[in-house]
């Protein structure tokens, strides 16, 4: 990714109470600026070219706000409500670059249809892999729905992982899209993306586990290492590919009963993650 633009740290204490004056009205749809946000709406490539994503919704503004992420800009909705607006503006730093859209300009950006009409820009983190870790990974293999994507990360932050890989034919993980169905989990975890399924044995001290639909033993009667395992989902058509398949040293499945050929990857993750930190004892 390329290196974000200058930007400043959001924070409680950092309140404003003349956020909504700081507004400046953007009207023009050849607007550099609008140019670039499109871009980053529509193009998961962008995302990745420039570094920095689209953050929509009050609840990833508090999430940023917590986390004290960066933010570059932040986007208001012409007609959007006000009180609720102006409170997520208190939040940033009087420095923060305040845009007002009209409805029409602000829709195309939106990765949803009827939000609260806030949208932040900030960076896309780019973390480095691992080296031997000994703290539990997920590897993320081909997942082409960035909602799945996002999905995915959500539970893993929720289980505790700390660090998540991507791999090269995943979706972007901080798209728009992804960013909001993680719901702030992109601030809790570390995210590589771009590893290539041959690096697996050298971000882990541990053992690489394979979840599968068929031809596997049932997740409930194998034996987890108690030492650091990392967990590779695939996508719910293709699966895991065979060179992620080499790289694990166990295979799980869980059982399914009637004639549902298998669960949705993120809900497939929450019983691997969850059940492992149930055998760990882990609260």
């Amino acid at each position: 990714m390329r290196r974000a633009p200058p930007f400043v740290r959001a924070g409680p204490g950092a309140a404003d109470a003349g956020a909504r004056a700081r507004l400046k009205l953007l009207t023009s749809d050849s607007n550099p600026l609008f140019r670039r946000w499109l871009r980053l709406a529509s193009s998961p490539r962008a995302v990745r070219e420039l570094g920095q994503t689209l953050a929509e919704g009050l609840h990833l503004a508090q999430a940023i706000a917590q986390s004290q992420w960066p933010v570059i800009a932040a986007l208001v909705r012409r007609g959007a409500r006000e009180e609720t607006i102006d409170s997520a503006l208190a939040q940033l730093p009087a420095q923060t670059a305040c845009f007002q859209l009209p409805a029409l300009l602000y829709d195309r950006i939106s990765p949803v249809e009827r939000g609260i009409g806030l949208t932040l820009l900030i960076p896309a983190a780019a973390a480095t892999p691992p080296t031997a870790s000994r703290e539990d990974l997920i590897y993320l293999d081909a997942i082409q729905d960035p909602v799945n994507v996002g999905a995915v990360l959500r539970t893993a932050a929720a289980a505790g992982i700390a660090h998540a890989l991507c791999g090269p034919a995943t979706a972007a993980a901080w798209s728009p899209r992804a960013l909001r169905a993680a719901m702030g989990a992109h601030f809790r975890l570390r995210i590589s993306e771009g590893v290539s399924s041959d690096s697996l044995g050298a971000v882990l001290a541990g053992t690489w586990i394979g979840a599968v639909a068929h031809d596997a033993p049932s997740l409930w009667d194998c034996e987890i290492p108690r030492q650091a395992v990392g967990w590779a989902f695939g996508s719910e058509g293709g699966g895991l590919s065979t060179a992620v398949l080499a790289q694990c040293a166990l295979r799980v499945r869980i059982p399914i009963k009637g004639e549902i050929e298998s669960l949705n990857v993120a809900a497939a993750a929450a019983v691997c993650l969850f059940e492992r930190n149930r055998r760990a004892g882990r609260s």
